[in-house]
């Protein structure tokens, strides 16, 4: 992470590389594996996981780390997720990404499951509220900062080996209010109560119980979170818009519904409002009238606006030569994406096509869509970031003689990059922070947006193995019926290969595992006949 009002370095280093681009806009047409970009932006997360329990992370160079947080008050204050290509642990983004991940999931539950990424997207959130628990001492306290971000930057090294302290920074009480920190984490409470009552309804209950003290707390002493100016909160409404509704949602308490509608009013948000911006930490006021359209009444006012916001991503944002909408210079595809996440959501509730089709086009630029055939994932595709601003995936140990301009150890899987300029120009540049960094919030709109596109146009898709000494089998990439070819997708060349093999073909190379497409035990025209349905739909 770095200071929002912290200006950018002229200077790169010498090796930076500016990544070469066609001037001609990219074909926004182009489909991707979306099952496979949204299974790594998931995964991504683990390579953030702070505290303990890495015995299931899939990223093998990734262990416990920072297990004394707290102990400067007392308390155990460790798990959550560090906040970018740093360590600390920020509240605003902590509790912004947890509920945007929660939302994610609770929109595109199905597509999580088909894709076999629930179990890894639930245990991520669960690390997420695990920490906001503990974090959560008495009714009225809420701790929301380890480490110190001044601190933590003079330290470029792995997690687990850094020498640096990290005192807890801040808590939230009636005396030193942090009613955007407070309302957001307990959305992100709220929403675990929904996606994990089923699961196990004690846990849930206890989320949800947090959830409504934390809210109560924001509600009651307002004023706004500290974060050093790392992360200076514009007002604390949409924080706490968005906690209610989804503790309406949690509750059918209408008394929430009512707060919603209030601190929307103290937003000055009406039929006239023009909301241009998109679903971010500093605002999830985007969210809060996606979900606002869903529930309760007048829904036909939010409705307008978010058409309204869509019609101007779509028509008056700044647009870069090869199609990215532009919002800001700083991390610019986190407001894409989220954007995409936003209109995708909408889509599934309205079946705007503008929407989806805003939705698509952010998604495809960031996956390789766009003039210099790049993406901007971490890992997918074979032209991708190589040094993202991220200490470890660096590996490298400057308290050992390394630099952090050496060849990254490994490869940060998912990660979305701040991204290109203006102009579509990319710099590899592991300095060059304001593009080439990655953070929790990045990827939290990313994961909805690649959800709700792996939901439209992911059919018959899978996640790819990935071949990597440094990755541990994440075991969610399994057969996928049809795939006779094995390359993630099903499609017409696997219906030939079909036919190919029914006519008696010896020569074909096929896994035959994935041909039982009734699951009748036997492999023959009654497949094929299955198979051709599944590609029509």
């Amino acid at each position: 992470m770095k200071k929002l009002t912290a200006c950018l370095t002229a200077c790169f280093l010498v090796a930076a590389q500016v990544v070469p681009f066609n001037v001609s806009a990219a074909d926004t047409n182009q489909d991707h594996n979306y099952a496979d970009a949204f299974s790594k932006s998931i995964m991504f997360y683990e390579a953030n996981w702070c505290g303990s329990g890495q015995e299931n992370n899939r990223f093998k160079w990734r262990s416990a780390c920072h297990e004394n947080d707290g102990k400067d008050v007392g308390l155990d204050l460790t798990g959550g997720f560090h906040d970018a290509g740093d360590h600390v642990k920020f509240g605003i983004t902590e509790a912004y990404s947890a509920s945007t991940l929660g939302w994610a999931y609770y929109e595109f539950k199905d597509t999580f499951k088909e894709k076999g990424q629930d179990k890894y997207m639930l245990n991520i959130l669960k690390h997420f509220t695990d920490y906001f628990l503990k974090c959560h001492t008495d009714k009225d306290t809420f701790y929301y900062q380890c480490g110190n971000g001044d601190t933590d930057h003079s330290y470029w090294g792995p997690p687990e080996t850094q020498p640096t302290s990290r005192p807890t920074m801040f808590k939230a009480t009636p005396g030193t209010p942090a009613s955007d920190v407070c309302g957001s984490t307990a959305a992100a409470l709220a929403l675990m109560y929904i996606n994990y009552k089923d699961i196990d309804a004690n846990y849930a209950n206890k989320c949800l119980t947090a959830a409504e003290e934390l809210y109560n707390l924001g509600k009651n002493y307002k004023g706004l979170s500290q974060a050093q100016s790392y992360y200076t909160s514009s007002d604390y409404w949409d924080d706490l818009a968005w906690g209610a509704v989804w503790l309406y949602s949690a509750t059918n308490d209408n008394s929430y519904m009512s707060d919603a509608d209030s601190f929307l009013q103290s937003k000055n948000v009406n039929q006239y409002y023009d909301f241009n911006w998109t679903h971010c930490w500093d605002n999830v006021l985007g969210g809060v009238l996606v979900r606002r359209c869903e529930i309760g009444n007048n829904t036909d006012m939010y409705k307008k606006l978010v058409e309204k916001n869509i019609n101007d991503w779509r028509n008056s944002i700044k647009t870069t030569p090869g199609g990215l909408k532009w919002r800001e210079d700083w991390g610019t595809l986190r407001y894409s994406e989220a954007e995409a996440m936003m209109a995708a959501v909408y889509y599934k509730d309205t079946n705007d096509p503008d929407a989806l089709d805003l939705a698509k086009g952010q998604v495809d630029y960031a996956l390789g869509s766009n003039p210099a055939n790049m993406s901007y994932e971490v890992g997918f595709g074979s032209n991708y970031p190589k040094f993202p601003h991220h200490r470890a995936a660096s590996g490298r140990d400057e308290t050992k003689g390394e630099k952090k301009t050496q060849p990254e150890k490994h490869i940060l899987y998912g990660a979305l990059v701040g991204g290109p300029n203006q102009n579509d120009v990319y710099t590899e540049s592991i300095d060059d922070y304001q593009h080439s960094e990655v953070a929790i919030d990045y990827n939290a709109g990313f994961v909805g947006a690649l959800a709700g596109i792996s939901k439209y146009y992911g059919q018959g898709q899978s996640a790819e193995k990935i071949n990597d000494p440094d990755v541990r089998d994440n075991g969610s990439v399994t057969p996928l019926k049809g795939d006779l070819n094995n390359d993630g997708v099903v499609n017409v060349l696997d219906l030939i290969l079909f036919k190919r093999y029914l006519k008696g073909d010896t020569t074909l190379k096929v896994n035959t595992a994935v041909m039982d497409m009734n699951g009748d035990g036997n492999i023959n025209v009654l497949d094929l006949i299955q198979l051709k349905k599944m590609l029509t739909k």
